[in-house]
């Protein structure tokens, strides 16, 4: 098994520590969806747990719909910028606000991890304020090339967040393998 999907269900903070304990350790797990499963910030730690397992070749991890707020999306963060093989993470609808701590929290985790390149923060409280610092942090985190933002900024901000994203897209290489060359 290397999706395990547990939508929709109700675990809970308790819950996620219970899942946790399996997960933190597990050698097989590649994607993780806990998205609407009534998680708070009580539960970010369990979260941040399976994230730090050196052993770990979890590459996505979804949270959205969630209610960590500041302190577990801070939490959670943390985890992610240590987490060896993690590629993309969600945090969409965690009712976290743009505050400071938690921009820089952001900013930590891409600065840091560097194989960490896609990240969704929709449905979340961030304004013009945020996409600018999410921007500036894209400037030097260069490898972060896919950040979903809340829709409701202005048009000069969403250019900014349009000219960064753009900035750091992947290049495309010669169109895969070449042909062998004949002897």
């Amino acid at each position: 098994m290397t999706i395990l999907k547990l939508d929709h269900n109700p675990i809970g903070s308790e819950g996620m520590g219970y899942l946790a304990e399996g997960l933190r350790i597990n050698k097989n797990i590649v994607q993780l969806s806990l998205t609407y499963c009534n998680i708070d910030c009580d539960g970010a730690r369990a979260i941040f747990e399976i994230l730090l397992f050196q052993g770990s070749v979890l590459e996505e991890i979804d949270l959205g719909g969630n209610h960590l707020r500041n302190e577990g999306t801070i939490e959670v963060l943390r985890g992610a910028s240590a987490a060896k093989s993690l590629k993309k993470l969600s945090l969409q609808d965690n009712q976290f606000m743009e505050e400071d701590e938690v921009l820089d929290a952001i900013q930590f985790c891409m600065e840091k991890n560097q194989g960490l390149g896609r990240y969704n923060f929709k449905y979340n409280f961030i304004g013009d304020y945020g996409v600018e610092r999410i921007c500036e942090i894209m400037n030097v985190a260069n490898h972060v090339y896919d950040v979903e933002i809340p829709e409701r900024i202005s048009k000069k901000v969403m250019e900014l967040f349009q000219d960064a994203k753009n900035a750091n897209k992947p290049k495309k290489g010669k169109g895969g393998k070449g042909k062998k060359k004949k002897k």
